[in-house]
């Protein structure tokens, strides 16, 4: 009897200690004790890339002098251009036509000119022999005269013979007949040397009056064509042949002064442009010219864009070309 009574005890006994392991191993591992919690790091700010374009800082602006439509332009987009190079026409089909027939004009002006001029040089010189022959013929003349006068005192003093008074008297009528023709020619001719000059004044001031209507001609002409005030690179060209050369304003054309003071505009997210300030450093790369970066710096924020600028030395980046902004917003 003793050995149930000590055999059941001890299957209660294990019995308890089973229970007691299944407890331990089943029950909830105790919380960890809570400490107080420690304050969060501020986030370092992440570097961003944003692509632009590359374009020049410094831009001359070109329009029409003259109301009119674009008859031809002569220069485009990324065309280098020197100052005073014609770079498009405007409204100077009817202008030329004008200027082609005032330069018409004015050379038969010209001609007119030099052939006055030449009217004129033979008048005068006719005149000047004129002259010569009327002196010598009037030499002849108060020579015979003067012969004349003698005998004719001669013979009516009775002291000379009639034949020799007659003789005096036929030679001084004859040189007389001689100088008045001589003299009469010689007028003549300088009645011509006179009227060729008025006829010369007449194609000279026909000839100014078409030269300054040339010169108005080709002055109008010279307004309708647009030409480069500047040396440089063509960056932007508005409007189209056919179309009113107004309507682009003082854009027709734009020209790009320096090309090594560049810059790029990028459009960054609303909440990167408010964490950026003028002066920030950036790198600038260009992908197309195997990564090349080039050291810049915000130069302006404008509306929704960031202007980066930049100082290049490589002739090979030029406007328009593609580029990656890099950066660390504040």
């Amino acid at each position: 009897m003793k050995g149930k009574w000590a055999l059941a005890s001890m299957a209660a006994i294990a019995a308890g200690v089973g229970v007691g392991v299944y407890s331990m191993r089943h029950r909830a591992p105790a919380a960890p004790p809570v400490s107080p919690a420690a304050p969060a790091a501020l986030a370092a700010p992440q570097q961003i890339t944003v692509t632009g374009k590359v374009r020049a800082a410094h831009v001359v602006g070109v329009g029409a002098a003259v109301p009119g439509t674009i008859d031809a332009f002569m220069a485009d987009v990324g065309d280098e251009v020197y100052q005073g190079q014609e770079l498009a026409s405007v409204g100077s089909t009817g202008l030329e036509s004008d200027r082609t027939d005032a330069a018409a004009a004015a050379q038969q002006a010209q001609t007119r000119v030099e052939g006055a001029e030449k009217t004129v040089s033979g008048a005068q010189l006719e005149a000047s022999r004129a002259r010569a022959d009327a002196v010598r013929a009037r030499a002849d003349f108060d020579r015979a005269n003067k012969t004349y006068e003698r005998q004719r005192t001669l013979f009516a003093a009775g002291a000379t013979p009639r034949l020799t008074f007659e003789k005096a008297g036929s030679e001084y009528e004859s040189a007389r007949q001689a100088f008045d023709v001589v003299d009469q020619a010689a007028r003549s001719a300088d009645q011509r040397v006179q009227d060729t000059l008025k006829e010369l004044e007449n194609a000279r001031k026909m000839l100014a009056d078409k030269s300054q209507q040339l010169d108005a001609a080709s002055s109008a002409v010279d307004a309708g064509m647009v030409q480069a005030p500047v040396d440089g690179l063509i960056v932007g060209r508005k409007g189209e042949v056919g179309q009113s050369a107004q309507g682009s304003g003082d854009e027709l054309f734009q020209i790009a002064t320096n090309l090594y003071d560049l810059e790029v505009a990028i459009e960054p997210k609303p909440e990167v442009l408010r964490r950026m300030r003028p002066g920030q450093p950036a790198l600038v790369i260009i992908p197309d010219l195997q990564g090349t970066g080039i050291t810049g710096q915000v130069k302006a924020i404008q509306g929704n864009q960031a202007v980066i600028g930049f100082e290049s030395s490589l002739p090979a980046i030029r406007p328009g070309m593609v580029a990656d902004v890099r950066l660390r917003p504040e």
